[in-house]
């Protein structure tokens, strides 16, 4: 009996069922089209900023973006879900959207802290522009580029590995994509050579190679000499300020090219060595 009084109810209030559920749809589906604006928003600034002659604001728009389109998919489906508890009786939507942020503060409550410390230190990494999308960054034991930035996590590109890091476990950042770079290179010279004809002949490899890449160098290399007596050799140490991003490039050059030269005037680079004696 009380079975068919739920049918007859459900008869007399089916307009309204219907009417709710079809609310319902159109607030997802708006919520939808929403998001999909901005991410074609978004899109559409992030490839007009790779005609920008500025990096630095090439890459500050491109990191505002990724951010935008995180902050504005917390935001669009929080809305949405307050409009569709109200449709289900729950209230008015000012009120949902306390409950909401009510039932966000149980959560935290229960073990959620960690969220709330991820979108915060988020905020703080962007706001003092410790990096952005496009850097390479060495974080923690990760080394990679920055290919997004969320309220949340970071993500990485590591040699084709996606790596993400929540933002609350960052502790430290080296950003090695500043205005310039510093090359760094070591080469051993053995004991029994003349050191001034050595750092001489090094210094004009070095030279010609220079003049050769210059355009990958902000200030001529310099070689500063015998800097360290190894077990078997003494090291010559130079180094300059090149072009971001562009020190690896010229150190793994120059150790191919020093190395030939070093065969072709017959200079070896020393090795360790041991020496047996056999008594009887």
């Amino acid at each position: 009996m009380d079975f068919t009084k739920l049918i007859e109810r459900l008869k007399e209030d089916i307009h309204l069922i219907v009417g709710d559920l079809i609310i319902i749809v159109v607030v997802l589906v708006i919520a939808r089209v929403i998001l999909g604006q901005i991410s074609r928003f978004t899109k559409r600034a992030i490839e007009k900023s790779r005609e920008l002659e500025d990096q630095q604001q090439a890459k500050g728009i491109v990191t505002s973006m990724t951010l935008l389109r995180s902050v504005s998919r917390y935001a669009v489906y929080f809305v949405a879900i307050a409009v569709i508890l109200y449709k289900l009786g729950f209230g008015n939507v000012f009120s949902n959207l306390l409950v909401t942020a009510g039932i966000g503060s149980l959560a935290i409550s229960f073990g959620a802290q960690s969220v709330i410390q991820d979108v915060v230190t988020g905020l703080f990494l962007i706001f003092e522009r410790q990096y952005a999308v496009g850097d390479m960054v060495k974080i923690g034991e990760y080394t990679g580029i920055v290919t997004a930035i969320s309220m949340r996590v970071t993500y990485l590109d590591c040699l084709g590995k996606k790596v993400i890091i929540p933002n609350g476990k960052i502790s430290e950042v080296v950003n090695f994509s500043n205005d310039y770079s510093i090359f760094e290179l070591t080469i051993p010279v053995a004991y029994n050579e003349n050191l001034s004809e050595a750092i001489s002949f090094f210094q004009s490899v070095l030279d010609k190679y220079y003049e050769d890449n210059i355009d990958l160098f902000l200030e001529k290399p310099v070689i500063f000499g015998a800097t360290n007596y190894n077990t078997s050799a003494v090291d010559i140490y130079m180094r300059g300020k090149v072009v971001n991003m562009k020190q690896w490039q010229i150190e793994r050059e120059l150790r191919v090219i020093f190395k030939e030269e070093m065969d072709k005037k017959g200079m070896f680079i020393p090795f360790t060595q041991i020496v047996v004696h056999n008594e009887k």
